[in-house]
């Protein structure tokens, strides 16, 4: 029976392909409710602090779509806001929002040279620079250890060029300046070789050749200024089904 190297090893994303930060704030709740204490407040506060920070998911509601609908929902007389309050919420809004924009853009610039790094952990797994793409003492440090380790001693390997992995992101989160949280859909049609006979008249074998789908969960983690893979969890995967699109 075919050894999946799916099953053991869930690749990862290939080169710098179409990254797409699908990234919107859910900022309405948190607002309007600053809003309400605002209101009952004087003198407008000096800032508002989001703690945790706000985190950006699909479906987010702008400050352009806060209506007096959405005050009535909670409980407030969008009339009896002072201008002073309403400028304040949407200055609050906007410094969350850059602050947001600036982290998740960061992430996105080194998450495509992280993931080319470690694909090619798959081409030459015996030449895996392990240290320079994981977090320390990470979950995906500890997996990947054991994954090159095993692709040498199996004398299994990707080829460049013989198919590829299409991915991009569809949302993230930022836990915290330090942490962040990507969900990518992925595409691959990377074929797996066994090159232990290559130096005969047969050549590399082709071990596996499974087109994949997969919906991935990456964990980052900011060290010494630099972003590392802390881990991977697949959400979602199928041979047969094309459930999304990179």
């Amino acid at each position: 029976m075919s050894r999946s190297p799916d099953a053991r090893v869930a690749p990862y994303v290939r080169s710098a392909t179409c990254v797409r930060v699908a990234t919107c704030f859910v900022a309405a709740a948190g607002l309007l409710a600053a809003a309400s204490v605002l209101a009952a407040c004087s003198q407008p506060p000096e800032a508002l602090v989001f703690n945790p920070p706000i985190e950006a998911t699909d479906g987010a509601v702008g400050k352009d779509n806060i209506g007096n609908d959405d005050l009535a929902e909670l409980g407030i007389d969008e009339s009896t806001l002072t201008d002073a309050v309403k400028k304040e919420i949407e200055a609050t809004f906007a410094d969350a929002t850059a602050s947001e924009t600036t982290l998740l853009s960061d992430a996105g610039i080194h998450f495509a040279p992280l993931m080319t790094e470690w694909i090619n952990c798959f081409n030459a797994p015996d030449k895996c620079r392990i240290a320079k793409i994981t977090a320390p003492d990470s979950p995906e440090r500890s997996r990947l250890t054991e994954a090159t380790a095993y692709y040498t001693a199996e004398q299994l390997r990707t080829r460049p060029g013989e198919g590829r992995l299409e991915w991009a992101i569809e949302s993230a989160q930022a836990p915290s300046n330090d942490a962040l949280r990507l969900v990518t859909c992925e595409y691959d049609t990377r074929i797996y070789f066994d090159v232990s006979l290559a130096d005969t008249e047969l050549g590399d074998i082709i071990f596996d050749s499974t087109v994949w789908t997969r919906r991935v969960e990456w964990g980052l983690r900011r060290v010494d200024d630099a972003w590392r893979i802390e881990s991977r969890r697949i959400e979602r995967r199928s041979p047969v089904e094309r459930f999304c699109q990179p």
